[in-house]
């Protein structure tokens, strides 16, 4: 098995209800299959740790999947972070260890902190909120990785915390969204869709995004802050963007409610036949450059960085 597929394959286990992060999880991954997560290292906005167990090799037995640890989705139309909850059921089945852990996982939410914890992935767990100083020494982290940074208000200190707690040897990891993933949208549309049909698809992400940039305007900010940028990785293609605009976020509540139904022996089974579908619906888009011969800027940048002078 390839390793695009492999990836495709293992976040659909765990992202089976949401296909379309599946895929952009797998583009995410092959562009950065080639580097190294050299210990200490740190996961900062880990969340629940999934990406990052998957990412290092790790995978899961069909039985898991992050939508039997959802809760609140009687609120998912008011923008709650459904997955911001630890029910008792939420039990992470291991099939393979990854081939790394990382030293430490750091996040603002407790609940995904406690989600992550099962996976024996993090050596430790620390709460933190990314517009504060990092409560870490300087020079500690050998590779720091982050896919959040565009989330935080505070962008100037927390790029130049990274830059202080990096290694002068080590090298930082950053998947930064660009302004163009806001271009890719039907929002162009309102006037024959509807605010309240744009409003069903969209669920407050745009306010989830203060600091975007441009790939040019973050590598500008990265400069500032000190970084020596190592290599600039445009990833992810409209067409990417656009399968990931609607995909089935508006029905993800019902979904889950319908899933949770089920029990354990049936459920497998359905997800199997599910999983057969989406494997074959998303394989001719399982690659870095699948723009179906549209070339347009990219939604997304992983930055590769030193700690500079």
């Amino acid at each position: 098995m390839s390793d695009a597929s492999s990836y495709l394959r293992r976040f659909l286990n765990v992202y089976w209800l949401r296909p379309e992060n599946a895929l952009w999880r797998s583009i995410n991954c092959q562009v950065m299959h080639d580097l190294d997560f050299a210990e200490p290292s740190l996961d900062l906005s880990c969340g629940d740790g999934i990406f990052s167990f998957l990412r290092a090799g790790g995978d899961f037995d069909s039985s898991f999947d992050i939508f039997s640890g959802v809760g609140h989705l009687d609120e998912f139309y008011k923008n709650r972070d459904i997955y911001d909850a630890n029910p008792e059921q939420y039990a992470p089945k291991v099939n393979r260890a990854p081939d790394y852990r990382i030293t430490v996982g750091a996040d603002w939410k407790q609940n995904l902190l406690d989600k992550s914890a099962p996976l024996d992935f993090y050596r430790k767990l620390v709460v933190h909120d990314n517009n504060q100083p990092l409560p870490f020494a300087d020079n500690e982290f050998r590779t720091i990785f982050s896919n959040s940074v565009y989330w935080i208000k505070n962008l100037d200190l927390h790029l130049r915390e990274i830059r202080r707690v990096l290694h002068p040897e080590g090298q930082a990891v950053l998947i930064l969204k660009t302004t163009n993933v806001n271009n890719y949208t039907l929002d162009r549309f309102a006037g024959q869709l509807g605010e309240d049909w744009l409003k069903l698809i969209e669920r407050g992400r745009k306010a989830n995004k203060p600091s975007l940039r441009d790939a040019d305007g973050w590598e500008n900010e990265l400069r500032n802050a000190g970084f020596e940028i190592k290599s600039r990785r445009e990833q992810v293609t409209w067409l990417h963007a656009h399968i990931w605009d609607i995909g089935l976020r508006p029905l993800t509540p019902v979904l889950c409610e319908m899933a949770n139904q089920l029990g354990d022996e049936k459920r497998i089974e359905v997800k199997r036949h599910w999983l057969e579908i989406w494997e074959r619906l998303l394989a001719p888009f399982n690659t870095p450059e699948a723009d179906l011969g549209k070339s347009a800027p990219k939604t997304e940048a992983i930055f590769v960085l030193g700690k500079g002078r």
